[in-house]
């Protein structure tokens, strides 16, 4: 078995000797200008121009912070079949997952809680008002994903509640062209492609979508099926998990589906274009320790997810820009805590409508305005935490003036109302200061609010051991100020550094905390935390000849946390983010061929650090005018024993045979 304890410096040695290649094959070249700008959703694709940032398109070097894109083409070439593996290289995202192949994970950014990051559809907030264990419920397929901006640091100016580590907006292909507004030529056209793949203990995948366009009108579909009879599970100390008399496994079945349209209406409404999406996805799944270390654990889970929403943008030509959104989502959940006993089963429905409304102008040369409103409702109605209902809604102002040619400043502000914990303000300012064409200095600060969900607020578990989590309802929200300032390095024709430090001071940071006394852990506002780090990032891209290319990314995430605690309480959650994560993918194209590699390391303050690589080869054979892929991938090629969440187990090694057909 390979060590564990080599593993973390030999993947960190083997990308720092991957770009010290591409540097000496640089040689001595001249400081360039940073390689690709995009407009998201135009037709011309150079990834330097966001929205997440400041609800407009804006270079991401103007914005003063930091902005990472993952494209189309990344997500193909990595061995993933979920946004949740997609997102698991991110830099400076920490996903704990208590399965593997996007089962379910939480999301952490900056240390941040698992409710403290916001999840964005097309621009739309999808986070669940019942818990954030439901974040990659994600109801579109991975292959109507054309573009993810993840924007670290809080944004709940913009975006109100629940933007406090970070904001990962994730944008399709029809709503990245509903972005653009552009009209297509008279000719009707069909796009599509399908994949299908098989592997170890019975895994499958299989999936299809299909796109047609035709003047301003555009729709699409996209599905995705796929399961497993998943790995026996056996208890720390080797012996066998039963439920019922059969061996407890990783099993798992998943569907997704999505349906999208876009029509633009010409002259009308400033050359609007509307953009409208449903989707759906259910999972049900083994979840072994998902929420419990208990030896009568036996968990599984029944989700289901339905979205819907509705835009109206106008064209990026018009002197004011606006946009107006709609969108609702409902979420069954079927948990059975131990199949063979009795009781011990939770069904639960939440759901949430949200309406938004934004526009943009430059009002002065050099000086551009936005503002919007928005409104959410929610509710649950569950057996065993009862009946709810909440309303927010808010008001937001954010500006952005150039200065002088290389200054940047940006401010935003929100007053946000909660019927749950009352009205809150949410300032943020930005500074972006670019000396010369190689070099962009950055810093922000903000203030970020989020509110407690219905589990925190109203939980009564029931189980037949003498622990478990209990609910309170007189919660308050976690309330932080985030400090950043930080570097972007553009030495050589194809390389970027950035390296970026942190401060966040987090007031009543709700944990489940249990105290000497007590059997359960109780929601709480007991803690404030100060959370400090750095981030340090490179990517590399290198022609090595007319047909190879080589694109290399590499993260190091360093963090540290002083908490003023009940010093004799247990707490669940907070101590369990990673003090060091390294994070890497390495992609070779030669010609027809693809290899690629994706690794991660973390060093945890409360469980076992681990090491975990996964590779990818894939070949491509025209075939009357379309590209027949294979591929082979091999997950957790060192077989590493890990665990993200308690003892729920993550796969060992896996291989997946594919094949796929694009035109």
């Amino acid at each position: 078995m390979f060590s564990q304890q080599y593993f973390s410096p030999l993947l960190f040695a083997c990308f720092a000797l991957l770009a010290s290649l591409l540097l000496s094959l640089g040689g001595r070249s001249a400081r360039a200008q940073p390689a690709r700008s995009d407009t998201v959703g135009a037709a011309t694709e150079l990834p330097e121009v966001v929205a997440t940032a400041t609800r407009r398109l804006e270079t991401v070097r103007h914005t003063g912070r930091r902005v990472a894109v993952i494209t189309a083409e990344d997500i193909a070439a990595q061995p993933a079949l979920s946004l949740d593996e997609v997102l698991r290289s991110a830099p400076g995202v920490e996903l704990q997952s208590r399965a593997g192949f996007g089962v379910q994970s939480d999301y952490t950014m900056r240390g941040s809680s698992f409710k403290g990051v916001l999840l964005l559809l097309d621009g739309v907030p999808l986070n669940d008002p019942q818990t954030g264990h439901y974040l990659s419920d994600f109801p579109v397929p991975l292959s109507e994903v054309a573009r993810i901006e993840i924007l670290r640091g809080p944004a709940a100016a913009l975006y109100g509640p629940n933007a406090v580590g970070g904001v990962i907006n994730v944008i399709t292909h029809a709503g990245r062209r509903a972005e653009a507004g552009e009209d297509r030529a008279a000719t009707a056209a069909w796009t599509g492609e399908g994949s299908m793949q098989y592997g170890a203990h019975a895994l499958y995948d299989a999936g299809a979508a299909a796109r047609y366009e035709r003047g301003r009108t555009a729709f699409g579909a996209a599905t995705a099926w796929q399961g497993t009879d998943g790995e026996p599970i056996s208890a720390p100390d080797g012996t066998p998990v039963r439920s019922g008399g059969d061996r407890l496994r990783t099993d798992f079945e998943r569907q997704t589906h999505t349906l999208a349209a876009r029509r633009g209406l010409g002259d009308e409404l400033g050359g609007a274009t509307l953009y409208a999406r449903v989707g759906m996805d259910r999972r049900n799944f083994n979840a072994y320790h998902f929420y419990t270390d208990f030896d009568s654990d036996r968990a599984r889970s029944d989700n289901q997810t339905y979205w819907v929403q509705a835009r109206l943008r106008n064209s990026t030509q018009q002197p004011t820009r606006w946009t107006a959104q709609v969108a609702a989502k409902q979420h069954q959940g079927l948990y059975v805590y131990n199949p063979a006993a009795s009781g011990g089963s939770a069904r639960d429905y939440s759901r949430k409508a949200t309406a938004q409304l934004h526009a943009s102008r430059r009002v002065a040369e050099g000086l551009r305005l936005t503002g919007g409103a928005s409104g959410e409702w929610r509710g649950i109605d569950s057996a065993t935490m009862g009946d709810h209902r909440n309303l927010s809604g808010g008001v937001f102002v954010s500006g952005r003036w150039q200065a002088s040619r290389p200054l940047w400043i940006g401010g935003s502000a929100r007053a946000n109302y909660d019927d749950a914990y009352g009205l809150e303000l949410a300032p943020q300012a930005s500074l972006a200061y670019t000396p010369a064409g190689y070099l962009t200095l950055r810093a922000a600060v903000a203030r970020a609010v989020r509110a407690p969900t219905y589990t925190e607020r109203y939980i009564d578990t029931k189980v037949e051991e003498p622990a478990g989590n209990l609910g309170n309802p007189a919660l308050d929200a976690e309330r932080a100020w985030s400090y950043e300032a930080g570097a972007d390095l553009y030495p050589l024709p194809g390389l970027t550094l950035h390296a970026t430090a942190f401060y966040r001071d987090t007031q009543d940071l709700i944990d489940y905390a249990k105290r000497p006394e007590e059997e359960l852990f109780v929601a709480r506002n007991v803690l404030n935390a100060r959370q400090r780090g750095l981030e340090l990032e490179a990517e590399a891209r290198r022609s090595l000849g007319e047909a190879t290319r080589l694109h290399l990314t590499s993260a190091y995430t360093l963090l540290g946390s002083d908490l003023s605690t009940d010093s004799d309480a247990e707490y669940k959650y907070t101590p369990s983010h990673a003090r060091h994560l390294v994070q890497g993918t390495a992609r070779l194209r030669a010609g027809r061929a693809t290899l690629g590699l994706r690794g991660l390391w973390k060093d945890r303050r409360a469980r076992r650090s681990y090491g975990v690589l996964h590779g990818r080869a894939a070949y491509r054979v025209p075939v009357r005018g379309a590209r027949l892929g294979l591929s082979l991938e091999v997950r957790n090629l060192f077989d590493h024993d890990y665990a993200d969440v308690f003892d729920a187990p993550m796969p060992g090694r896996w291989w997946i045979l594919g094949v796929s057909l694009k035109p």
